[in-house]
């Protein structure tokens, strides 16, 4: 009986501390303490997310027949130097070879890529547009060239990579077997061929596997539709067949927000794996995910609305979850974090006549603090989980993790930047020439 009068005197206590009315201060704090309150119920099942993600395991899919067609399609500027390492491993696909057919638009290039691809066997349309520069357009012309000489239903699924890529040997037999079980749109583990080589290319590779144990496990676990991120999915071509109109900033944002609003399926598919280059220079890692947040800020707002529409006309638990996923966090949470600021500034300014720098020192300090302790624990568990895949050393391993929070902490300025920047697509240079067998 001692035991519950306490309790329901901590509960009391909590009550009347979080949420007090008594004062123009209190009142303040008491509808941010509600906000962020909402928020938390609101997301919660992100965490079991989390839990699922790290102690369960993907789906298997059942052996299918290799009957089916794939086009594969690259954008590619400049990319003379890799190119060539990933249509060598999709020439190395234990599936049927005759089935496969490779279609590159070499766009805006100014080197030697559209000719190594035909030598190679590719099917290559040269692009040369300077106004409308991004890969949505890219592959907007691309496919239009595709529709006008094949016919995009011509093919049963299409499979998207950038030219930076290696795939596994087995990857489109394991992304044949997924769409087997009739998945609209698949996507893959992504692995990183150059984790080793700085905290750059390491912050980016446990970016991509917090996305793995974090979204993609636990969905394709509870049956849900997961997203895809930029390169190593796969869409059935019925999808397609009016072409490619995804030309935001992040066409890959803007093509799972538009495809889970009309109720297409994305599985996900871990047992087929590429490998991807991520940047290594900060300046080429500011340029990309400023493009990132800009991008992602403007499909929030062009069509994640659209999401929550179709979630209470169909209830579909993909379309609610997709919803939050696209939602800016690290904007909210700095609005929130610098009016609690601001508020606090006027009111000591108007009651006391002074304002105490060191309180605002303290919350900064207790703000990055707490979003570094926060990205350490995922990844630690992401690292944990994920360890036999990632291509490090074991004491670089931990320095790396150690100073990963940077990807975080430095969201919340980027995503400051991007709102007042006016941002352009620029594409990112790839040099690891490495080949598909050097990953194994």
């Amino acid at each position: 009986m001692m035991l519950f009068i306490n309790v329901w005197d901590y509960i009391l206590n909590w009550w009347n501390s979080t949420f007090n009315f008594s004062d123009t201060a209190s009142i303040y704090r008491s509808i941010i303490n509600i906000i962020i309150y909402v928020f938390g119920l609101l997301l919660f099942y992100r965490s079991i997310y989390v839990i699922v993600g790290f102690f369960g395991k993907a789906p298997k899919y059942q052996t299918a027949a290799m009957d089916k067609t794939y086009a594969i399609v690259i954008s590619a500027r400049n990319e003379e130097k890799v190119i060539g390492n990933l249509i060598d491993s999709i020439k190395k696909q234990t599936y049927d070879a005759t089935k496969i057919t490779i279609f590159v638009v070499a766009d805006n290039c100014t080197d030697n890529t559209a000719q190594i691809c035909r030598d190679l066997g590719a099917i290559v349309y040269e692009r040369h547009d300077l106004v409308h520069v991004s890969k949505g357009f890219a592959l907007e012309y691309l496919f239009d060239k595709i529709q006008e000489e094949y016919g995009i239903t011509s093919f049963d699924y299409f499979l998207f990579f950038d030219a930076d890529n290696l795939l596994k040997t087995d990857f489109i037999e394991k992304m044949n077997d997924a769409f087997a079980t009739g998945f609209d749109i698949v996507t893959s583990f992504r692995n990183i061929k150059n984790f080793g080589t700085n905290i750059i290319s390491s912050g980016y590779g446990i970016h991509f596997y917090r996305n793995t144990l974090c979204s993609h496990r636990p969905r394709a676990i509870l049956k849900s539709s997961t997203n895809v991120t930029g390169t190593g999915y796969g869409v059935k071509s019925e999808h397609l067949k009016e072409g490619w109109h995804y030309t935001n900033l992040t066409e890959d944002a803007e093509f799972t927000t538009v495809s889970i609003s009309n109720n297409l399926v994305t599985g996900y598919c871990e047992a087929a794996e590429i490998y991807d280059e991520q940047p290594t220079d900060i300046k080429t890692a500011w340029k990309q995910r400023l493009r990132w947040r800009k991008g992602g800020l403007i499909n929030f707002k062009n069509n994640s609305f659209k999401l929550l529409k179709n979630f209470f006309k169909t209830g579909k638990w993909s379309s609610y979850d997709m919803f939050w996923h696209t939602f800016p966090y690290d904007l909210i949470s700095f609005i929130l974090a610098v009016s609690i600021q601001i508020f606090g500034m006027v009111f000591s300014l108007v009651t006391t006549g002074s304002y105490d720098i060191v309180i605002f020192l303290k919350y900064l300090g207790g703000f990055l603090l707490g979003t570094y302790i926060g990205s350490l624990g995922v990844g630690i568990l992401v690292v944990l989980k994920e360890r036999k895949k990632i291509h490090c050393g074991f004491f670089k391993m931990i320095l790396y993790l150690l100073m990963w929070p940077w990807f975080d902490i430095l969201s919340v300025v980027i995503v400051i930047c991007s709102l007042f920047k006016r941002v352009k697509w620029d594409p990112i240079a790839h040099k690891d020439s490495k080949k598909i067998e050097e990953m194994k």
